[in-house]
């Protein structure tokens, strides 16, 4: 709605040094899982989405 768009930078936590300089010291040895990117950009293309009759199942039997 706004135009904000989000990346996400997996190559950044696949390399162990890199995983590594994004923890944050204060928490201890934990592991960095996913690195988002978010700000402002050209439109990129659509994310395809299912329809919500294929997604939701009625109760079981239906």
């Amino acid at each position: 709605m706004h135009g904000v768009r989000l990346t996400v930078w997996h190559q950044a936590v696949e390399w162990p040094d890199t995983r590594w300089a994004l923890r944050d010291p204060a928490t201890g040895p934990s592991q960095v899982q996913l690195v988002l990117r978010a700000g402002y950009g050209p439109p990129g293309a659509a994310t395809p989405r299912r329809a919500v009759t294929e997604t939701l199942a009625g109760p079981a039997g239906s």
